[in-house]
């Protein structure tokens, strides 16, 4: 199944905008290719807490947590993996 849209909630919006600032361009092409990925195979990302799945961004310590709803997908949240797992679950619980 091909998704026909993606977007971004605002707190993964700003997420993008945080690590834009900090890696540039490398970092934009590598959330790019991870959006086309999913949007050809959606579901490749595992379960990390139902619905939200997560993919790791290939060649960064970025997760991109998402959800699919039917054609689209909500990216949640563009977080950094090496922070506490405590962490990430509570920043996802918050609502992203």
């Amino acid at each position: 199944m091909d998704i026909e849209e993606h977007f971004f909630t605002a707190a993964a919006e700003a997420d993008f905008q945080s690590h834009f600032e900090r890696y540039g361009d490398p970092i934009y092409f590598a959330i790019d290719q991870a959006i086309e990925l999913l949007r050809r195979h959606p579901k490749s990302g595992p379960v990390y807490d139902e619905p939200v799945r997560r993919l790791v961004i290939r060649d960064t310590p970025l997760g991109l947590f998402y959800a699919v709803h039917g054609r689209r997908i909500a990216v949640v949240a563009i977080l950094d993996l090496r922070q506490d797992p405590a962490s990430i679950a509570k920043r996802l619980d918050a609502g992203g």
